[in-house]
């Protein structure tokens, strides 16, 4: 893992291009993301330069350092990520004749690019990776993201200059300009708790869609290519349970080996229930017995906990364990220290837990951790997810949508869903969801009002069923929630949490379940199978049911959550309201801080429960008070 920044001159431009000492110091603010080396350089004549901070996870030969070139220098690139089957597309290109001189997975790239072309070759790679790859014969940069988006990368084009980089305060250091909030942007949060890609939070930056590339030519329009979608390969033919268990032990053991290549010790995060079991059960058969499993539990709200499980897992598969403790003034203390205020405001409280793990695992020298990330969205594994499965069968009840025409009030967000019923709109909306229509007039400041919004929150959502019913036309509403779930929770909130947190403390972080194959076969498994029993993720526990105990199948899923819930009625809730009062982003006009601190008043005095609400709102002014204002 690592971090990359550049720029590339597209056209005639009034400013001049970024110097390399400029070009340093947008690189310098990403050496948590590459502590290890960096390096710069610059192409003039092709109005072209590149930078790069490494994370060193294997082939420490400085050789292999990057920006990286092609032999014949014709080819550049600065490469965040990890190609996990590198060493067989290496086999490959080795029959064909063509020698290396490191054992990277970037110089992989750079040769197959040139041998197999960018299509073919993006179709053979398989992990995480965020790259930009410069072709001088061709005058063309393209700007890749893997297929389910777990390495980002954002990217400005403006009057014939492109800048790009992992993270947005690399921008902000090259065009200090970039930093304006984008109203659409912020609707869009305000809806659907994150900005869909392509857009972001900041007017002139956008970041690549997953599974996507950017070609920039000279004197040319930019063209985004859309290389995978989850249903493209039709490599799986699923039929029956059978095959279904039979396919997802053989993929999901592909997948586990391929994160296993390391030159450094690996570390698992063992939140105790069935998907990270399933990796430390895989780890078994592998005799993969030099793994730290890492777990986390609460000092004063032990429901939280889930060390009983964990360590029985741990146990089970022989794994060394490390139990990690938090409390809510070590929580505090994350949200008081300013370096943990990141470029995007962060949706989801989660990343508070997974910061303290991250943090334990580098100062105990781990540099890649195995995470459990997307089995609920793939397996349809949550109760929202069968929540919505029942609301597409109330909103095609005749006598339901009648009813909700005529009863149907506007302004109180309870109503919303017959309001949508009324007005014929898709009943899921996925588990992403912030402040409703009929509450955004409440929420939103004078610099929002009389501003004619476009949408990119609920439109994103919509243009999800209609993508949908192209690449998988038929009826499996099972899937379709889960295809929602891909890109809306995991890809937007989840993924952006995980990148972010994990590299933060220079910490790879390495998800089987995202493994390319195991998503195609998930997406290719009928619904009806997929939750066979009326079970959330019911194949997916028969095949649990081979290596781990029915008590840990059987569980209710905690994950590594956090009670944020219960802390706002205590000292964390006295921040929050702190933060409330002297955020800026309520003098900017655009946000109600009245309606803020009303929704916290009601929470705390234990009326509704406003936590996911106010949790949006808390860390928006932490970021609009670091970054904005």
């Amino acid at each position: 893992m690592c971090g990359i920044v550049g720029f590339f001159k597209t056209g005639e431009t009034a400013n001049p291009l970024p110097t390399e000492a400029r070009l340093n110091e947008a690189a310098a603010l990403l050496a948590h993301r590459g502590p290890d080396a960096g390096g710069v350089r610059l192409w003039p004549d092709d109005g072209l330069g590149l930078a790069h901070r490494q994370l060193s996870i294997f082939d420490l030969d400085p050789r292999a350092n990057q920006p990286f070139s092609s032999f014949d220098q014709t080819v550049h690139i600065t490469f965040d990520g990890e190609i996990t089957n590198f060493r067989s597309l290496k086999k490959e290109l080795e029959e064909k004749g063509i020698r290396f001189k490191t054992e990277t997975d970037t110089e992989v790239l750079v040769e197959g690019y040139k041998v197999w072309g960018l299509d073919e070759l993006l179709r053979r790679a398989a992990g995480l990776f965020a790259f930009a790859l410069y072709d001088s014969t061709k005058k063309a940069l393209t700007l890749a993201r893997d297929r389910a988006g777990q390495k980002p990368l954002f990217y400005s084009h403006h009057k014939g200059m492109a800048l790009f980089g992992s993270e947005i305060k690399a921008l902000l250091s090259l065009d200090p300009a970039l930093k304006q909030m984008d109203p659409d942007g912020f609707h869009a949060y305000l809806s659907v708790k994150f900005v869909p890609s392509p857009h972001t939070l900041f007017k002139g930056i956008n970041k690549i869609p997953p599974g996507h590339y950017l070609e920039l030519k000279k004197d040319s329009r930019p063209r985004s290519v859309r290389f995978w979608d989850p249903f493209s390969s039709n490599a799986f033919k699923i039929t029956s349970q059978g095959d279904a268990l039979e396919q997802i032990e053989t993929v999901f053991s592909t997948a586990v080996q391929r994160r296993l290549v390391s030159d450094g010790p690996i570390c698992l995060f063992l939140s105790g229930g069935m998907d990270s079991g399933l990796i430390a059960a895989h780890l078994d058969k592998t005799r993969k017995s030099d793994i730290t499993a890492y777990s986390l539990g609460y000092k004063d709200f032990p429901a939280f906990n889930e060390l009983e499980t964990s360590r029985l897992i741990a146990k089970k598969f022989s794994l060394p364990t490390r139990e990690i403790m938090l409390d809510s003034a070590q929580a505090i203390d994350a949200l008081e220290n300013d370096s943990l205020v990141l470029d995007e405001p962060h949706s989801d409280w989660d990343w508070i837990p997974l910061d303290h793990l991250s943090r334990q695992a580098h100062a105990d020298g781990f540099n890649v951790a195995l995470m459990g990330d997307g089995a609920d969205e793939l397996f349809f594994g949550t109760d929202l997810m069968w929540k919505g499965l029942h609301e597409f069968k109330r909103f095609a009840n005749p006598f339901l949508k009648t009813m909700a025409k005529i009863v149907a009030p506007v302004g109180h967000r309870r109503f919303d869903r017959l309001r949508r019923m009324a007005a014929g709109e898709h009943p899921y909306l996925g588990s992403s969801v912030g402040f409703t229509r009929s509450q955004q007039h409440q929420i939103m400041g004078p610099a929002m009002k009389g501003h004619p919004l476009r949408g990119w929150g609920w439109e994103h959502v919509t243009s999800l069923y209609s993508e949908y019913n192209k690449m998988n036309p038929g009826d499996d509403i099972v899937n379709l929630i889960c295809f929602i779930e891909f890109y809306t929770k995991m890809g937007e909130v989840l993924l952006q949490r995980v990148d972010r947190i994990t590299m933060l403390h220079s910490l790879e972080a390495r998800a089987p379940f995202l493994d390319h194959d195991l998503i195609e076969l998930a997406f290719s498994i009928p619904g009806e199978i997929k939750i066979k029993g009326n079970r959330l993720k019911g194949i997916l526990k028969e095949f649990a049911a081979r290596s781990l105990p029915p008590d840990i199948i059987d569980r209710e899923k905690t994950g590594f959550s956090f009670p944020f819930n219960e802390w706002l009625r205590g000292e964390l809730g006295t921040h929050v309201e702190n933060a409330f009062k002297r955020s800026r982003l309520f003098e900017g006009g655009w946000a109600n801080r009245d309606f803020c601190l009303t929704l916290l008043k009601d929470h705390r005095a234990g009326g509704r429960d406003n936590s996911v609400r106010l949790w949006m709102m808390f860390d928006l002014c932490r970021w609009y008070d670091r970054w904005m204002a």
